[in-house]
This record gives structure tokens, C-alpha cells and sequence, in this order.
């Protein structure tokens, strides 16, 4: 018996050795680790679609932390599963990564910077530029444009953003997502600059590789059954891709409509904001029509659908039912409130004053003050002028520009905002994107050509922030 027990206790040892040695390989085969998403709603939308797929197949998902380069060499070593969501062409560099089929997520590599500084903000025109280590499409951009002016690794997002942010760096370029996060799409003065459109995948490393086909087909069954689009817009996700344009859009008719501004956009059609619509759209329509009303009514016409482009608006003006282009066309200038005495400035920045304020149609420059106020809504700033002075309204607040310079008239003047860059507005419709997206880019071709310089003198230009495009070879 003295001689059986430790042949028993052997045995035993050994049986529970290969229980947990099964165990364990049970735990890995319904267990897969990734590198641990990034914040913001895109990766957690991809975070969730893929935790859903894979518990169709009994496997569910745990993370790490490190950082994106690593984690190319870690998933392709296969010390983590793969990767949750890359380019189409990751296996390769990558070569013991495999592409599951399924499109994830579509998205831009943007180039952002302020268009004070450089204009219409290509790659020719940025001093400088920052981008997130390990992005290997960046790099190749960069490699493709030849860029050779000082760039900046940041370790994440948010390093990332503080450089910007900070002004260390005058432009960043990374994924449409990830600036949309970081509010770049809501600053008016950042211009985004498209660079590439591409489509994400979720890659496993090839030991993993006998999963794919049952994940795609869950994936697809999730698609068609609406479940990922569900996904996206529970986490407050829409993907948007810009019209490239291989060939020219044809339209059967335009109509544009513009406020009536002199030397701009006159009645008879004549003004450099009519040459510049008509030189981006003619091309496209038989029947281009122009329509220059007051500013009230061509935002209450393009509001109501009867004109298909507006031409003149803010990024942030709530009035105008409608999408921005991107690229602007040229600078406002800062608006300011006007009184007669400081008391009428006090009283109106207090919420207390009794006349009216006064301002054109079609702004609503209401929400620069408190609730409580009366305004009055003129067809001409200088019916809003004349009221003033007769004391009829108690302030009147306009573009600082448009103050008359009327004898014995010394005004009191409140800065209320600075200069916004101006913009072609359209109907957030596929045709009124499509519409978008041509603009911007016939824009581009004008000032990149230097063309725009027949619509615009130098002087202008440089107000319009448009100079810094302008052919490195020619001046404005």
C-alpha cells in the first residue's frame, strides 16, 4: 500500500494537470484579446458590433492597453488576437494578419489647420504638421506628397490634440472620426481638408484565421438584418463620403440666391460672388438661374426650397436650414452693437433695455444677448441707422464696416464677435451634398490655378483668407 500511494498521488497529479491543461485550452478558444480601443463613439461602435458577432460563435472579447505600433507587432507576432479595426491593405506589411471581409467603417484621412493662417490648408500650404505614431496611411500620404517640412509623432489623441490646440503644430492630420471627437468640425475658423477616403477592417492573426468565415457570416447576417447601422446610430455615428468626381455631375437646372451686397451680388447678375458661382456651376447645368433679393428673403427662399444654393453664410448662423460648403470663399468682418450712449450699451448687455434692436432680416444676432430684449427686423442697415439716430430703436447691431460715416454721428460701439469666414450654403440632401462637394473642389481648382485672380483683386483675396493658396509662383 506504502508503494501504491505514490504511484496514486502521480497519477492523480497528472489527471489534474491535463484537467486544467483542457481547461485552460477551452478559456483560449472561447477568450481572443485586443488592443484595448480608442475613445471616442467609432471604436466603441466597432467595440460592440464585433462583441456582438462573436458571441454568436461562443467567444467573447477582453483588452489590453498599448500603443497602435505596438500592437502591429504584437497581433502579427500573435501574442493578441489581431486587430479590431485597420486598412484594407494591413496583411501587407502585416503578413500573418488576416483581413476579415466584412466593411466595418468607412472614414477620411483629414488634414486640419486654421484657414486664417494658410487659406484652403493643402499639404503646399501648412508650415508644419502633427499626426498619431503607428498611422501608416498618414505616413504614406506624406510619402506620396512628398512633404518635407517638419512632422511630429504624438504618442495618442489627446497628445495630439494639446499640440494643436497649443498652437506647437500648425496643422493635424488624422481619421474624420477622430476629429469630428475633438470638436474640429464645429470651430469655423478650421478648415478640413479631405486627403483619402478608405474603409476599415477587423484583421485575426492566422492561427485564428479558421473564425473568419462564420464571423463574416454573422457580420453580414447583422448588416442585412439593420443591426449595425443601429449600432452607429445608437453611439451618434454617420458615416458621410465626399463625391470625387471621375466625371463631371450634370444637373437639368440650378437656382442660387444671394442677398443683394454691392460690388458683390447685384441684381443684373454682375459682382465677383456671381462670376465665382457661375464659373463653378455653369458647367454643370444648362439652366443656371441667379437670384438677388434681400438677405431675409434669399434665406427664407433657400429655407424653403425654392433656390437650391445660397450663396453668403456662417458655419454657425442657426437662420439658414442648411450644410456649409468647407471651403470658404472669403472673411465677414467682426460684427459690433452701436448706440448712442454707453447707458444704451449697458442696459442692452444687461437685459434691460426698452427700445428695440435693431438688425437686418435674416441674421440672428438675437443670441448674443439675454432673453427679454425687443428687436426690429429691417430690409436695409441703414434704415436701422436712421432709426437710431432718431432714437426709435436703442442699439443697432451690424458688420463694423457698415456703419455709415455720417457727420456729427459719434456712436457707441460693443464688439460682439469677430470676422467668420463665409460660406456657400446647400440642402442637406444626397443632390445638395453632391452640389457641396463640387464647389469645394472646383474652388479649390480656381484659387490652386490662380484663376480666382480674375475674380478678386489681391486686396481681396488676402481678406478672404485666399492668398496663402494662391500658386507659390505668383502673388495676389
Amino acid at each position: 500500500m506504502a508503494k501504491f500511494l505514490p504511484k496514486f498521488v502521480q497519477h492523480f497529479a497528472l489527471l489534474v494537470i491535463a484537467l486544467l491543461a483542457s481547461t485552460v485550452t477551452r478559456a483560449e478558444q472561447t477568450t481572443l484579446t485586443f488592443r484595448a480601443p480608442d475613445d471616442g463613439p467609432v471604436p466603441a461602435a466597432v467595440q460592440e458590433i464585433l462583441e456582438e458577432a462573436y458571441a454568436e460563435l461562443g467567444i467573447q472579447l477582453r483588452y489590453v492597453d498599448m500603443p497602435r505600433n505596438r500592437s502591429l507587432v504584437e497581433s502579427n507576432a500573435g501574442r493578441i488576437a489581431g486587430e479590431l479595426g485597420r486598412l484594407s491593405d494591413l496583411d501587407n506589411q502585416f503578413t500573418n494578419l488576416k483581413q476579415v471581409p466584412f466593411p466595418l467603417f468607412a472614414f477620411e484621412i483629414v488634414l486640419v489647420a486654421d484657414r486664417r493662417d494658410c487659406g484652403l490648408c493643402t499639404l503646399d500650404d501648412v508650415e508644419n504638421l502633427a499626426y498619431i505614431s503607428g498611422m501608416q496611411t498618414v505616413i504614406g500620404i506624406l510619402k506620396e506628397f512628398r512633404y518635407k517640412r517638419p512632422t511630429v509623432q504624438a504618442l495618442d489623441i489627446q497628445q495630439l490634440n494639446l499640440m494643436f490646440t497649443n498652437q506647437r503644430v500648425k496643422s493635424v492630420m488624422l481619421n474624420d472620426f477622430e476629429a469630428r471627437q475633438l470638436g474640429y468640425y464645429d470651430n469655423p475658423h478650421l478648415i478640413i481638408t479631405p486627403m483619402r477616403a478608405l474603409i476599415g477592417y477587423h484583421f485575426l492573426h492566422e492561427k485564428h484565421a479558421h473564425l473568419i468565415p462564420a464571423l463574416n457570416t454573422v457580420l453580414e447576417e447583422m448588416h442585412a438584418a439593420g443591426r449595425v447601422t443601429t449600432i452607429y446610430r445608437e453611439h451618434g455615428v454617420t458615416f458621410e463620403r465626399r463625391n470625387e468626381f471621375p466625371e463631371p455631375p450634370t444637373f437639368p437646372a440650378l437656382s442660387i440666391t444671394a442677398g443683394l451686397m454691392e460690388e458683390r451680388a447685384q441684381v443684373d447678375g454682375s459682382g465677383r460672388y456671381w462670376q465665382l458661382v457661375q464659373k463653378i456651376f455653369q458647367s454643370i447645368t444648362p439652366e443656371l438661374e441667379l437670384h438677388t433679393n434681400s438677405y431675409q428673403r434669399a434665406v427664407l427662399g433657400f429655407n424653403e426650397n425654392r433656390f437650391d444654393i445660397l450663396v453668403g453664410g456662417t458655419q454657425t448662423q442657426v437662420s439658414i436650414d442648411g450644410i456649409p460648403s468647407y471651403t470658404h470663399f472669403d472673411y465677414d468682418s467682426p460684427v459690433a452693437a452701436f448706440a448712442l450712449q454707453q447707458a444704451d450699451i449697458e442696459a442692452m448687455q444687461a437685459g434691460t433695455l426698452k427700445r428695440p434692436i435693431c438688425f437686418v432680416a435674416g441674421y440672428d444676432y438675437h443670441s448674443f444677448f439675454k432673453e427679454g430684449l425687443t428687436y426690429y427686423l429691417a430690409n436695409s442697415i441703414l434704415d436701422c441707422f436712421a432709426m437710431l439716430d432718431m432714437q426709435r430703436v436703442g442699439a443697432v447691431v451690424t458688420f463694423e464696416d457698415n456703419a455709415p460715416d455720417w457727420a456729427g454721428t459719434d456712436y457707441v460701439k460693443l464688439p460682439l464677435r469677430e470676422a467668420l469666414p463665409i460660406h456657400v450654403m446647400f440642402h442637406d440632401t444626397p443632390r445638395g451634398r453632391e452640389l457641396r462637394d463640387w464647389f469645394d473642389k472646383r474652388l479649390r481648382e480656381l484659387v490652386k490655378s490662380g484663376e480666382i485672380g480674375s475674380m478678386m483683386t489681391p486686396a481681396q483675396l488676402q481678406h478672404a483668407r485666399l492668398a496663402a493658396s494662391l500658386p507659390k509662383t505668383s502673388t495676389p
